[in-house]
C-alpha cells in the first residue's frame, strides 16, 4: 500500500473515531439530564394508583382461597353383558394363515477365462492320477469346470 493510501485511510478512520465519541457523549449527557430532572406526579395520583393496586390484590386473594365447584356425579348404567367368543378351530385357523414364503435364490454367475495357452496333456494325467488315488469314485462323474480348463490363473 502506498504512503498516500495510508494516510488517507489514518484520516477516515480519526474521523470516524471522533464523530462516534461525540455521539457517546451527548448520549451520555442526556441521560443525566433525564435523571436529574424528577418527573412531577401528584401524590393524590400515587394514591389513587396504590388503592386500586390494593383491590386488585384483595380480589385475587378471595378468588384463590375459593375452592372450585364439586364435580359432577357419574351416571350409573346397567351392566352389559359381553358377547360370546366364537372359538377358533384349528382349520379355520390354518386356512386363515397366509402361505410360508419361499426364498429362492438366483445360481451363481460364473465366468470362465480361457487359458492363454492349451494346456498339456501331462499335466492333467498328473493331476488326475493324483487326484484319484484318495477317491475310488469314476472319472464319469458330471464336474463344475469347463473342459480344457487346468484351473490357473494364467
Amino acid at each position: 500500500m502506498s504512503r498516500l493510501h495510508s494516510t488517507l485511510l489514518a484520516l477516515i478512520l480519526g474521523t470516524v473515531a471522533t464523530a462516534g465519541l461525540f455521539a457517546a457523549v451527548q448520549t451520555v449527557q442526556l441521560g443525566q439530564r433525564a435523571s436529574a430532572s424528577k418527573p412531577k406526579v401528584a401524590v393524590r395520583e400515587l394514591a389513587s394508583r396504590q388503592a386500586k393496586l390494593d383491590r386488585w390484590s384483595r380480589s385475587l386473594r378471595r378468588e384463590q382461597a375459593k375452592r372450585p365447584p364439586s364435580l359432577p356425579k357419574l351416571p350409573k348404567f346397567a351392566p352389559v353383558a359381553a358377547p360370546a367368543a366364537v372359538p377358533a378351530t384349528s382349520a379355520a385357523a390354518v386356512a386363515a394363515a397366509p402361505p410360508p414364503v419361499k426364498y429362492v435364490q438366483a445360481r451363481p454367475v460364473v465366468k470362465y477365462r480361457r487359458a492363454s495357452r492349451p494346456p498339456t496333456t501331462t499335466t492333467t494325467q498328473s493331476q488326475s492320477s493324483s487326484d484319484d488315488e484318495g477317491d475310488s469314485s469314476d472319472d464319469s462323474s458330471q464336474s463344475d469346470d469347463p473342459p480344457g480348463d487346468d484351473g490357473g490363473d494364467g
